[in-house]
């Protein structure tokens, strides 16, 4: 076959054009970061990263669940420290009254101490977050704890034993509170009712019965220490959870930016090697087409 200068212009210009694709990719590739950007450049590789961003996603929308379980847990488990130290200030006052020493002036002084101190656990149990109130169960739009004197313990109660819970995992939930019914029901009786007898045996002026109560108050901190346990682990629980979601985050990201990140040092000795290329073509067009008759006179 006679090789003529067009086909081999054609040839060169074909090379030519080939080489400057090449490099327009690599500058897009340095410039953009992305070694994939679209799915035509490495299915396989396009398709697995966008996997493992939606992977990504989930994990962030879980990892918000848990920073929102986390703040109510924490306020909770506050509320119900704070409860622990009243309980433990009328199992001080119990004690002290059930002494003979004590006149039933005093004790009807003590009787005020309890009743203020059962306001004001009535208060923290009534705690909210938002439009949420955390002791409610899932009733938690309505306000739990009531005075109310036909009540049993003379508080009445609108929550349920349905704990609030966040989900943290597929399928998997976490309570982030302690119900009222929790809080209410302990091995003594009723946790309002047991305060009240104990406010009804100092405005009596009885002494029997005071020493009678006195497991009673060491239930009342017993069930409410357990509980703020029980609460204390599933915020170990979510800690835990939330730090997983973090290391794995990081080992998916490595894993994108393998799978379509940009390498630098390769992709700037490939460009270094196309630009060597183009300006080696270029030299040897100029001196094969710089030729003509007047050369060989």
């Amino acid at each position: 076959m006679r090789v003529t200068n067009k086909i081999v212009f054609d040839s060169f210009m074909r090379d030519i054009n080939r080489n400057r694709t090449q490099m327009a990719e690599i500058q897009s590739s340095l410039s953009s970061a992305k070694a994939v950007r679209f799915p035509s450049q490495d299915p396989v590789s396009f398709q697995r990263s966008r996997a493992i961003e939606e992977d990504i996603r989930e994990s962030e929308q879980f990892q918000d669940n848990i920073n929102s379980g986390l703040l109510q847990s924490r306020l909770a488990q506050d509320a119900l420290d704070t409860s622990i130290d009243d309980l433990i200030e009328i199992k001080r006052i119990l004690v002290q009254s059930s002494s003979d020493t004590y006149s039933a002036e005093d004790r009807s002084n003590m009787a005020d101490q309890i009743s203020g101190i059962r306001d004001s656990l009535i208060a923290t149990l009534n705690l909210s977050y938002g439009d949420r109130y955390l002791f409610a169960g899932t009733n938690s739009g309505t306000e739990p704890f009531t005075l109310d004197a036909t009540a049993t313990g003379g508080v009445a109660d609108t929550s349920n034993a349905n704990a609030l819970q966040v989900a943290i995992d597929n399928n998997v939930n976490i309570d982030i509170s302690i119900t009222g019914a929790e809080i209410r029901n302990t091995d003594e009786g009723d946790f309002f009712e047991i305060i009240q007898n104990i406010e009804n045996a100092l405005r009596n002026n009885d002494g029997d019965a005071l020493n009678s109560l006195l497991d009673g108050a060491d239930e009342l901190i017993d069930n409410t220490t357990d509980a703020t346990s029980r609460l204390g682990n599933n915020i170990a629980r979510m800690e835990y959870m939330y730090e997983q979601y973090e290391n794995t985050k990081v080992t998916q990201n490595s894993e994108i930016s393998k799978l379509v990140d940009t390498d630098y040092a390769e992709a700037i000795s490939d460009l270094q090697q196309n630009q060597t290329i183009y300006e080696s073509a270029m030299a040897v067009h100029t001196r094969m087409f710089n030729n003509s008759l007047l050369n060989y006179i």
